[in-house]
């Protein structure tokens, strides 16, 4: 069983937001990750139908994506606020690492 969440995953981005915020609300707009279930439920693995253009920024997803949904989320907004911050701590040091050079 597949289960598209990158609708899931998009939300609005606040008129003063943050550089990370765009960049993460740009990069999950592309992308389309889905998770694979066993007859129990139980995630099997996720892959990403849809690219963002970034891998590592593709892996974390599914990496978050994967760590949400095996606490029991099953609603977007639950979701959203659980996928986010960790798709924020992943682009954070690279928009720092570019603010330096």
């Amino acid at each position: 069983m597949s289960v598209a969440l990158a609708a899931l995953l998009l939300a609005a981005v606040p008129q003063e937001a943050p550089p990370e915020e765009i960049v993460v609300t740009a990069r999950l707009r592309s992308l389309d990750v889905s998770l694979q279930l066993d007859r129990k439920k139980r995630i099997r693995s996720c892959s990403i139908a849809r690219t963002s253009g970034d891998i590592g920024f593709d892996r974390a997803a599914c990496e978050a994506t994967v760590a949400c949904a095996r606490t029991g989320i099953n609603e977007a907004a639950a979701m959203r606020a659980c996928v986010r911050p960790k798709l924020l701590a992943y682009v954070r040091p690279q928009l720092a690492r570019e603010e330096q050079e």
